[in-house]
């Protein structure tokens, strides 16, 4: 007799998500890319509870991994490129880089991609082409050039599988059991899900189960893979979350004017997440972000 999967509700608060699935020394990864659809909110409570020794994965980082990085939670960084993209280089990334107080991972997309696609298939690793005679096997020692066994003679190089121990990711729309809605480009969000030993979710608007398989873009993320549910408005902020508000370049440049101490006091050491919003402009900031 088939035993039936009971839906339970996944909703909880920020600092009870963090502080019950992430563990210092865990391999997290983060959805979103560059600008786009960062979970912020979350990057502030780990910071708020001081995680330590956290190695960071991301398609193409940006702010999170700046702030993680400026408030001594990462030992590691691995990602194709941490920066603010318009705005310049990511300053307290590239000063950890440059002094060795971090390791870092040199990726590409690509390696980023199969790294997640081979623990998703449960293999050790998977080939690629296209990396071969440039010096990645020169900065990696744990990636190996090898032919082809079927006998084509291609030259392949074997990327190994990233097994992330949390993934955490921001949605516009999400249920209280764990369906999330991405409208625009997902990235690496649903690999993410689907590889993690665990998944936060983050989003914008809590909607019923009934009516997030008719929204746009379907549910890329079924609940099968999430662990946590939080709604917070604006948890991507300041960057952007599509079909919602874009990103805030003025807060993004404030940043970037800011050292870590003061910024930290004025946007991480807050009681809120309506505190935060207030600080970084309130109504007024709100209202130049919509879309």
């Amino acid at each position: 007799m088939r035993r039936l999967k009971i839906r339970r509700s996944k909703l909880m608060t920020l600092d009870d998500a963090i502080s019950t699935y992430i563990q210092d020394g865990d391999l997290v990864g983060f959805g979103g890319l560059s600008f786009w659809r960062k979970p912020i909110s979350a990057c502030r409570e780990i910071i708020r509870q001081d995680k330590k020794d956290l190695s960071l994965c991301t398609f193409v980082g940006g702010i999170e991994i700046d702030l993680l990085v400026a408030a001594g939670c990462a030992s590691k960084v691995r990602a194709s490129f941490v920066g603010m993209e318009i705005f310049g280089m990511a300053p307290n990334y590239r000063k950890a880089v440059e002094s060795r107080s971090i390791k870092i991972s040199e990726e590409s997309e690509a390696s980023i991609a199969l790294g997640l696609r081979a623990s998703y298939l449960k293999v050790p690793f998977m080939p690629l082409k296209g990396i071969i005679g440039t010096d990645m096997p020169k900065v990696r020692n744990d990636i190996k050039q090898f032919k082809d066994p079927l006998g084509s003679n291609t030259e392949l190089m074997a990327l190994p599988r990233i097994d992330l121990d949390v993934a955490i990711l921001h949605v516009p729309y999400a249920d209280e059991y764990g369906n999330g809605n991405i409208a625009g480009a997902v990235w690496m969000d649903d690999d993410m899900a689907k590889t993690a030993k665990k998944t936060i979710i983050t989003c914008e608007r809590l909607v019923e189960t009934e009516d997030i398989r008719y929204l746009k873009g379907k549910a890329q993320i079924p609940m099968q893979t999430s662990d946590a549910v939080i709604k917070i408005p604006f948890g991507a902020h300041p960057t952007s979350c599509f079909d919602r508000y874009t990103f805030d370049a003025l807060h993004i440049q404030e940043y970037l004017k800011m050292n870590f101490k003061e910024y930290k006091h004025k946007f991480i050491d807050v009681k809120s997440n309506a505190e935060y919003l207030d600080n970084a402009g309130g109504a007024e900031m709100i209202l130049n972000i919509l879309l």
